[in-house]
């Protein structure tokens, strides 16, 4: 049995959609079933990681789970609580989303990065069999202007022409996390994740443009005016100001790297910006 955590997320979904294609036994943790379509063959623990003893029960008979967790201030607390509660279960193989540059020193100065390596840390510690999954920028953060997208035809950012991200589609981090989960050989291995080709927002926009058949335009905003509306929108500042430090280091062009990792695990190139876009175009307005 394979237990999937964040199943209602991209990732998550992404790798509960990949694993029921192969027709491996699987197990989704989730919060509240009711607010979510189980797909068919798929079992259903109601916990999270607040709950020790709650763990303790998706994680019944499971022999390799799928670990990912909120980027909240509380983070390293509550997956540390899934990775003793592996522990206790004799869980064989956690595959653990990470982020891209976790390994470097000097992380400290951008949050995510260095929560992210304490909790490659813990794991390695637990003495669990581990595979770290380490991707770039998901494409699907570009649906949360889906909205705009559609019916303005723009969107907007804090990023310069000169902030290129090699973002990877969540679809293609999904099939190497089921493929790390089913096969052997991959414990004590770490992936880097990246798409096909570093691109800036404006490069994105022309990728819209192209498979929309529309023009979408990139709007750059001063990054004090995206931080007010974001809070104004409800975001905790803990990952607004998390952002920021992400997005000033997207400016120094260290996320522009374009890794092997993702066509030499699958047997084919990772997926373009378009192939994502194509995948939305109800959504997008297409």
């Amino acid at each position: 049995m394979i237990l999937v955590t964040g199943a209602t997320g991209k990732t998550g979904g992404a790798t509960l959609q990949a694993l029921t294609k192969l027709g491996a036994p699987v197990r989704a943790l989730v919060r509240d079933p009711n607010k979510w379509h189980v797909p068919e063959g798929v079992e259903v623990a109601v916990g999270h990681f607040e709950d020790p003893a709650s763990l303790d029960a998706a994680l019944q008979g499971v022999e390799k789970a799928y670990l990912v967790g909120a980027s909240t201030e509380q983070q390293v607390e509550q997956e540390s609580a899934f990775v003793a509660a592996a522990r206790r279960a004799g869980v064989r193989h956690l595959v653990r989303l990470s982020v891209i540059g976790a390994d470097q020193p000097g992380v400290g100065a951008m949050r995510f990065a260095a929560y992210h390596q304490i909790l490659e840390r813990v794991v390695r510690e637990s003495g669990l069999p581990w595979t770290f999954l380490r991707p770039n920028g998901f494409m699907q953060n570009y649906l949360g202007q889906a909205q705009s997208l559609a019916q303005q035809g723009v969107f907007y950012s804090s990023l310069s022409p000169a902030a290129k991200v090699s973002h990877i589609d969540a679809l293609d981090i999904g099939a190497v996390a089921a493929k790390t989960l089913t096969e052997p050989g991959h414990e004590g291995q770490a992936y880097t994740l990246t798409g096909p080709e570093p691109l800036s927002d404006d490069d994105i926009a022309a990728r819209f443009s192209t498979v929309l058949g529309r023009p979408i335009k990139h709007i750059q905003v001063p990054l004090a005016g995206t931080r007010e509306t974001m809070l104004a929108n409800g975001f905790p500042a803990w990952n607004v100001d998390g952002l920021a430090e992400l997005w000033a280091l997207y400016e120094t062009g260290a996320a522009a790297g374009v890794a092997p990792d993702v066509e030499r695990l699958l047997g084919h190139p990772a997926r373009s910006f378009e192939d994502f876009v194509r995948d939305h175009l109800t959504t997008f307005g297409g």
